[in-house]
């Protein structure tokens, strides 16, 4: 049903390719007429009929840039997104030395990233620094992750029923409406965010890149 949704937004951009092809063949038809027929190089009618046939294409190619390109709307915005809360448990690595449930790689340079890597329910998840953080210890909410709306209370209710070691992960997906279908997000996931539960440092594993 999203594609339907999403056919607007097609179908309103298409409406404004075809909308610049009638400005360019207007402004064209007025300026002959008014050469030929009035024999003049300029008509204060002509220009203010050219002036708002260009201004309504650039406030509509703007609006539809926007909410195309830019749009970034809050989490909590419940008539756009919907959100859904997913608890995985991990899976314990065993190495050579000692065993980890999630691998951290850093990688020093000016950008500064991490990546985290982890098992959970039999498939491997690696996913960068900017879309997860690790909560060690006694407080299974970081500082990092608290733009996501998360629920301490279900946290802690985690923290006991998986020993603190698990995934809590957050997916905000575009409502299948008319609003996103405008554009094109309809349906599509907007954020996917990991938040990665270990009981202490000592179940981290760090690589240096």
């Amino acid at each position: 049903m999203h594609i339907s949704w999403n056919l607007l937004g097609i179908f309103v951009w298409i409406i404004l390719v075809i909308y610049v092809f009638f400005i360019i063949h207007n402004i064209r038809q007025r300026h002959l007429k008014m050469i030929i027929q009035k024999r003049r190089r300029f008509d204060a009618k002509t220009t203010i009929i050219d002036v708002i046939e260009i201004l309504i294409f650039i406030l509509a190619c703007s609006y539809m840039s926007v909410i195309t390109f830019f749009d970034n709307p809050n989490f909590s915005n419940q008539q756009i997104l919907t959100n859904k809360f997913e608890y995985q448990p991990l899976v314990l690595s065993t190495g050579a030395t000692k065993s980890h449930y999630v691998t951290v790689t850093c990688r020093h340079n000016r950008k500064m990233k991490q990546s985290y890597r982890f098992f959970s329910e039999d498939q491997r998840i690696t996913v960068k620094s900017n879309y997860a953080s690790i909560a060690e210890g006694v407080d299974p909410f970081p500082v990092e992750a608290q733009i996501i709306p998360y629920n301490k209370k279900d946290l802690r209710a985690a923290d006991d029923h998986y020993q603190k070691a698990y995934v809590a992960i957050y997916t905000a997906t575009y409502k299948k409406n008319w609003q996103n279908g405008l554009g094109l997000h309809a349906g599509h996931v907007f954020i996917k965010y990991y938040l990665i539960r270990v009981p202490d440092r000592s179940f981290i594993k760090i690589i240096e890149k």
